[in-house]
């Protein structure tokens, strides 16, 4: 509502004539629905109730009219005395023009005096007051509610579930079955809480839904709790058959409809948080999509046509039984007609919180006043203000600061004003307006708040130098405590952020406890603390210097350890392996013996007398070698020996893991091949073949890709990574690709409460290398993902790069709490736009969170996936993956194994961005390494996101020196967006790699710091 004086100009009463006609045009339909008279006699109260469409209402223009209208009429106890109506509302009635209303009660809460009704209007027409009546005290009758009534095919309805207190079609043609959602606090009464993995259920065989091209509406209120789920979804997951309504991030939804006309997509506004209003139609081949009440997006009517197939399925909160949605979800509809735009704006109008189109039960009397008229109060305080507005028919009530008005409530008459925080005294307006026949009349309370409640005054205390190692502790000394305390503000809410390295750290009461530090350098630890009002920071430099090596953490076996077939042992400091044998005997024996055999050669043979309590314990140290083990365990009394337990094909080597998405798993290609094994490659088997009455020992001999009888696979480059170890370095070699596609680096995080989570992609991974033995053995984890976070992806409704660097570091910690002797990471910047999934530039911003990953860290590598020949936009050829593998393989080399190199083995790095002369002509670009220019390459830098304005450049070594077209004040540089780009135009390394690419990368000048 606009900011208006205290009394408008009457409207001219325009449509009064009109809608006499109309109400007098829909007897007939009123004699189907209800009884021939409506004079309600024996109901000892009645009031009115207006619909609004003028500018002071829903503001519809005099040309709309919809027919059949479902209005959501709210009580409350401002305006309704819920002790006048029989229990539940049964005695409830409407009516308009003398004849009643099919009605339906969704929600009676005499305690919390509210309840929402639906109503079914024969029409509504637009700028207009229209009245209908509200009947209660009449005890003696039973419920006329009825939701049919009001929902129907009549109407257009084929499907609408309140979610209140229970899950059904209230329409009658769809059974549901509420597959584990929660009643919830809704938008119109009660809704339901979908908490992931679960949802609701409407059937696999509908033949009640739209079928092929036909007109159709899907609808929905949510707030979501995460991004990236299923609202509402029908049809069948065949090509242009399914309509899937899915909340996307940035907070955006999107209808996919298979690849087909059906398809749109738009943002909502201010990546809102509270519900959202979501409408989708489809008419004539055009998919429009409403958020709020507007129009955001439109389909391409000309893509291959909608072809929705019968019979057909439905879920809410999923597809297919996939249970994806976090959040609440209200109102769900499904018409077999395509709703007006007059139509979307009536509903979210009516149905928002201060809904406009419907007014209270209309006050008796014409007095118009508020009390108190001024107010004076704290911070903090709440005051109550109480209004009269007899003969309105509609009443608002705003607040106004700094000449910007909000509304706060609609439809009561009484609200309790909190004051909040403030800093400084403050004054406000609160206005209280009414909407009358004749216009609007307002009245304002000037309200002073007076600032009462100290805000906390606080340090950081924290040593100044830390060795990255020792645990230490970071702790506000607050100044005020006691004053705080003493205010009643004393209970504050802990924001800690680290930045400038990453590291391990908790969050405890009162204090982040930091237990190790991945790089040296300055750490910033910042704090914000928050007591109710704005938040009140404050930060500390500690100065971080790592030691030049760490003491290997041994793997301390548990008390019942035995070698199986085909066991894998990883070498620790010493180079060597351990096989741990320990146990109780069941039966007493007067010695126990293990021998081991390489190769069928005696390797080791140790006995010894088990203790009193028949415990025993063996630790043979096993040689890295291209060797098979084998070992015999057993008990020995006099000269009888018993064999108790056999395992054979036992090696000793190195241990690694691959992580990420569909590049990383390095499977999914036309492209096949023989499905061979090595020998000296090992693995351990996926979770899902761990079950009751199959196999339990999961050591496997690993292929490339699985089919269906396989234990593991490690991926294309994977394989081919493991093959070379072998061959160069005759090791045996474990690796576990615990990859998944399609996914976004929030869902590789770990379940702390549950760190084995197989429901997780990180507690499938961890089950895996824990079952295997060898958390204590991974020496380098290797990290390509990250197509899913370019465009809209961010798991926290914006981008995907505004958190990346968040979450890696986040999961790079736990890693290195599971595997603590993980000294590598090797991370691949992805190729730009990978798999079309860039959007507006993010895929840029996304790339460059990767390239400045190192700074993170001391025991990090980043390559980049340009210039790989042959090259995917999204997946590569099995050639272009082998270039994965080499690259690695020459890295881990050179790390663990000692290789000479004489040349970088990574992508150039931009180190530095700086103007030449103080006349800004030329800017230079440091990389870590020698670089090579070609002119052609002009084109690929922008500044300020401007091309053309480089024109050539030339190469020193490591150092590129761009000279503009013109003098320039630009702040920042980018080379290659993922708009326009080739692979024939790349900036490469002296050592052929291309070099990684960056975006909005700050000039400096020549002299200044650019920290």
């Amino acid at each position: 509502m606009k900011k208006q004086d205290s009394y408008r100009r009457p409207h001219r009463q325009r449509n009064a004539p009109y809608l006499a006609g109309l109400l007098c045009g829909t007897a007939s339909v009123l004699i189907v629905v209800g009884s021939a008279t409506a004079q309600y006699a024996d109901w000892e109260h009645s009031g009115s109730i207006y619909i609004l469409t003028t500018p002071d209402g829903a503001d519809l223009p005099a040309s709309a009219s919809v027919k059949n209208f479902p209005l959501l009429v709210r009580l409350h106890r401002d305006h309704f005395r819920f002790s006048e109506a029989a229990a539940g509302g049964r005695d409830i009635r409407f009516s308009a023009g003398g004849r009643p209303l099919p009605y339906e009660v969704e929600d009676w809460d005499p305690e919390a005096g509210t309840a929402s009704i639906w109503v079914r209007m024969p029409f509504i027409v637009g700028n207009g007051h229209q009245e209908i009546r509200i009947h209660w005290g009449n005890s003696g009758v039973q419920s006329a509610s009825d939701g049919k009534a009001v929902f129907n095919a009549s109407n257009g309805y084929i499907g609408v579930w309140h979610l209140g207190g229970e899950v059904r079609d209230v329409v009658g043609s769809l059974n549901s079955e509420d597959k584990g959602t929660k009643k919830a606090e809704g938008m119109i009464g009660g809704a339901r809480f979908f908490p992931g993995k679960m949802g609701v259920f409407c059937g696999t065989e509908i033949q009640t839904l739209p079928f092929g091209g036909t007109p159709h509406s899907t609808q929905a209120w949510f707030r979501s709790d995460t991004s990236n789920g299923r609202i509402v979804c029908w049809g069948n997951e065949k090509g242009q058959g399914k309509v899937t309504m899915c909340y996307r991030s940035p907070s955006r939804i999107r209808m996919d409809c298979y690849f087909s006309n059906g398809d749109v997509r738009a943002d909502i506004p201010g990546r809102s948080k509270d519900w959202v209003h979501a409408i989708n139609t489809f008419e004539n081949g055009q998919a429009i999509l409403y958020i709020n009440g507007v129009k955001q997006g439109e389909g391409n009517p000309r893509h291959t046509q909608l072809a929705i197939e019968r019979p057909a399925r439905m879920w809410i909160g999923g597809w297919y039984n996939n249970y994806d949605y976090v959040g609440d979800i209200d109102e769900v509809r499904v018409s077999a007609v395509a709703r007006s735009a007059d139509w979307v704006r009536l509903e979210y109008e009516n149905q928002q919180p201060m809904q406009t189109l419907v007014g209270p039960v209309v006050q008796d009397g014409d007095e118009f006043s508020i009390s108190p008229r001024i107010v004076k109060m704290n911070e903090g305080e709440t005051v109550e203000l109480v209004a009269r507005a007899g003969g309105a028919q509609k009443v608002y009530w705003s607040v106004i600061r700094d000449d910007e008005e909000s509304i706060i409530a609609s439809n009561r008459f009484s609200i309790s004003f909190d004051a909040g925080r403030v800093k400084g005294d403050r004054t406000i307006n609160i206005r209280f307006a009414a909407v009358y026949s004749d216009g609007v009349r307002s009245i304002e309370v000037p309200v002073t708040v007076s600032e009462t409640l100290p805000e906390p005054k606080f340090t950081l205390k924290a040593p100044a130098n830390w060795d990255g190692r020792k645990t230490i502790e970071i702790r506000p000394e607050i100044r005020n405590l006691a004053a705080l305390q003493n205010a009643g503000v004393g209970k504050l809410d802990y924001r800690w952020e680290v930045s400038g390295l990453a590291t391990i750290n908790d969050e405890e009461p009162g204090k982040l406890v930091l237990h190790r530090a991945q790089n040296s350098g300055r750490m910033t630890v910042k704090l914000a603390l928050v007591n109710g009002g704005d938040p009140v920071a404050a930060s500390t430099e500690v100065v971080v210097q790592e030691p030049v090596s760490d003491a290997w953490v041994h793997w301390i076996p548990e008390d019942k350890q035995m070698p199986v077939e085909g066991q894998f042992y990883a070498r620790d400091e010493s180079g060597k392996g351990t096989l741990h044998c320990k146990g109780v005997l069941e039966n007493k024996a007067e010695q126990v013996f293990l021998r081991v055999f390489a190769d069928e050669k005696e390797y080791a043979d140790e006995s010894k007398s088990p203790a009193k309590d028949g415990s025993y314990s063996f630790a043979i140290k096993l040689e890295p070698a291209l060797v098979k083990y084998r070992i015999e365990f057993g008990i020995r009394t006099g000269n009888v020996e018993s064999i108790l337990h056999r395992a054979g094909d036992i090696v000793c080597g190195d241990a690694y893991l691959i992580n990420g998405q569909s590049n990383a798993l390095a499977t999914d290609t036309r492209e096949d091949s023989p499905r061979v094994t090595n020998e000296w490659v090992r693995s351990y088997g996926r979770p899902r073949f761990f079950k009751a009455g199959e196999r339990k020992n999961l050591w496997c001999k690993p292929v490339w890709k699985a089919k269906q009888e396989h234990l593991a696979e490690l991926g294309w480059w994977g394989m081919e990574l493991a093959n070379r170890l072998v061959e160069t370095q005759r090791v045996p070699i474990f690796i576990v690709n615990g990859a998944q596609g399609g996914t976004r680096i929030d869902q590789h995080q770990r379940n702390d409460r549950n760190p084995t989570d197989l429901d997780t992609i990180y507690g499938r991974m961890l089950w895996q290398i824990r079952s295997a033995q060898l958390t204590h053995g991974i020496r380098a984890i290797i990290w390509h993902q990250g197509e899913n976070d370019q465009g809209a992806a961010g798991p926290d409704g914006g981008y995907g790069w505004e958190t990346y660097q968040r979450y890696f570091v986040e999961m790079s910690a736990d890693w290195k709490r599971d595997f603590p002797n993980v000294s590598r990471y090797y991370v691949f910047q992805i190729w730009p736009s990978a798999c079309a999934m860039g959007r507006d530039g993010n895929g840029d911003l996304l790339r460059e969170k990767q390239r400045s990953l190192p700074r993170l860290y001391s025991s990090m590598q980043i390559l980049s996936t340009l210039g790989i020949q042959p090259g995917g936009s999204c997946h590569y050829p099995l050639e272009g993956w082998s270039v994965f593998a080499s690259r690695i393989h020459r890295l881990i080399e050179r790390d663990f194994y000692g290789r000479k190199v004489d040349e970088p083995l990574t992508a150039p790095n931009l180190v530095r961005a700086y103007y030449t002369d103080a006349a800004k002509s030329s800017i230079a670009l440091k990389f870590d390494q020698p670089i090579v220019w070609d002119d052609q390459l002009a084109s690929q830098f922008y500044l300020d996101g401007t091309q053309g304005t480089v024109t050539s450049g030339s190469v020193t070594g490591n150092l590129l020196t761009l000279t503009l077209k013109e003098p320039t004040s630009s702040k920042q540089i980018t080379y290659l967006k993922e708009k326009s780009w080739s692979q024939q135009k790349l900036l490469i390394g002296g050592n052929g790699m291309a070099a990684l690419t960056f975006c909005n990368v700050p000039v400096s000048m020549q002299g200044e710091n650019p920290r």
